[in-house]
C-alpha cells in the first residue's frame, strides 16, 4: 500500500537518491544519442542539478509543492506538482519512482493523487512535459494511462560548432 504525504527536508536524500536513478537511463540515453562532445557540455552535471533542485525546495512554496510515496515505511517515488493560478493549469513535474519498485503503479498514484490535489486547488487543466526518446517511453506511457490525450511534440536540436 503506498502512502502519499508532503516532502520534507528529511526526505532530501533518499528522493534524489530515487532521482538520479530513474534518470540515469535517460541521460544515458542522451549521451548516445548526442555523443560524448555535446553531452559533456549540455549534461555533464545533471546528477548535481537534481542535487540542486532538491536542496531549493522551499517547503512553503505557494506554487509548488511535492509529495512523496512511501510503502513498507521507505520512500519509493516523488512528485512535484506547481499551479499556475491565472492559467488554472497544473504542472506535473520532476517525478520518479525508484527502479526497484517500477511496475507496481506507484507512479500512477502519485500522478492521480497529483492531479487531484491540483484540482483542489482550482486547476481545470492538468500538463506534463516528458521527452519524446526512447528512455521516456514509459513516462509516455504512463501520462497517457492517466488520461493525458493532447500534446505538442517538440524537439531540441544541437550541432558541435
Amino acid at each position: 500500500m503506498l502512502t502519499i504525504r508532503p516532502y520534507a527536508k528529511a526526505d532530501e536524500a533518499r528522493a534524489l537518491e530515487i532521482c538520479v536513478a530513474a534518470f540515469r537511463p535517460v541521460h544515458q540515453g542522451f549521451r548516445e544519442q548526442l555523443g560524448e562532445a555535446v553531452f559533456r557540455l549540455q549534461y555533464h552535471d545533471w546528477e548535481d542539478g537534481y542535487a540542486r533542485t532538491f536542496a531549493a525546495i522551499a517547503e512553503d512554496d505557494p506554487v509548488t509543492e511535492v509529495f512523496v510515496g512511501e510503502a513498507d515505511g521507505r520512500i519509493v517515488g516523488f512528485v512535484f506538482a506547481s499551479l499556475d493560478a491565472e492559467r488554472k493549469t497544473g504542472e506535473i513535474g520532476l517525478n520518479a519512482v525508484d527502479p526497484d519498485c517500477q511496475g507496481r503503479g506507484y507512479g500512477k498514484a502519485l500522478y492521480a493523487f497529483a492531479l487531484a490535489h491540483l484540482k483542489g486547488r482550482g486547476a481545470e487543466i492538468g500538463y506534463v512535459a516528458t521527452g519524446l526518446d526512447a528512455a521516456h517511453a514509459p513516462a509516455r506511457a504512463a501520462y497517457e494511462a492517466m488520461g493525458f490525450d493532447r500534446r505538442l511534440p517538440t524537439v531540441h536540436y544541437f550541432r558541435e560548432l
